[in-house]
């Protein structure tokens, strides 16, 4: 690939980003941050997240228990960008050891609002 923001890459997978239309490229992760390469190097700048900027990961989760392919991240200035993955469980166990466990949560489904947690 190109040059990367991160100074060393721990893994580097396929993967498409959604920002209204479905955008392929490839997610790295590294020691300073998580990274978006897009496929095509016209469309723009690689999209750079550091670990301390990073409020949330979102996984999708099926009602039986079942990891989703598709996650997204939501930064300190509450911008959520949705990413997916074949290596959906990888890429998140990888962030879980940059960030705290607590910051990785269940995104919301059609049934959250019925849930009888407080």
């Amino acid at each position: 690939m190109t040059d990367s923001i991160t100074n060393t890459i721990e893994y580097e997978t396929a993967a498409s980003l959604f920002i209204g239309a479905q955008m392929e490229g490839f997610i790295k992760i590294g020691n300073l941050g998580f990274e978006f390469q897009y496929r095509n190097k016209h469309l723009g700048k690689n999209l750079f997240f550091a670990w301390k900027d990073i409020r949330e990961v979102q996984i999708n989760i099926s009602m039986r228990g079942k990891l989703g392919k598709e996650f997204s991240i939501e930064t300190g200035t509450q911008t959520a960008v949705r990413f997916s993955s074949k290596e959906t469980g990888k890429i998140v166990k990888l962030i879980s050891t940059h960030i705290d466990k607590k910051r990785i949560v269940r995104a919301p489904n059609l049934l959250s609002p019925f849930s009888m947690k407080k």
